[in-house]
């Protein structure tokens, strides 16, 4: 069974046992001790959807990200 892949959308996922995650959620609710709000997204600060270091991450909501991405 494949461990990691990556998404279509170019984000980088690994295998549960059960599913799929995104490594960058797994590593943002990491930094933050806890899990995501529902509905919030995860920012990679430098562009780049493979890299998933925490100083690259940053919890976000919609209109936020949609500001970012502007």
């Amino acid at each position: 069974m494949t461990k990691f892949r990556k998404s279509n959308s170019g984000y980088s996922q690994y295998n549960t046992g059960s599913g799929w995650k995104y490594t960058h959620r797994e590593v943002a609710e990491k930094k933050l001790g806890g899990p995501i709000y529902n509905g919030y997204h995860v920012h990679h600060i430098n562009g780049n959807k493979t890299d998933n270091r925490p100083s690259n991450l940053t919890v976000v909501s919609p209109s936020e990200h949609r500001k970012l991405h502007k």
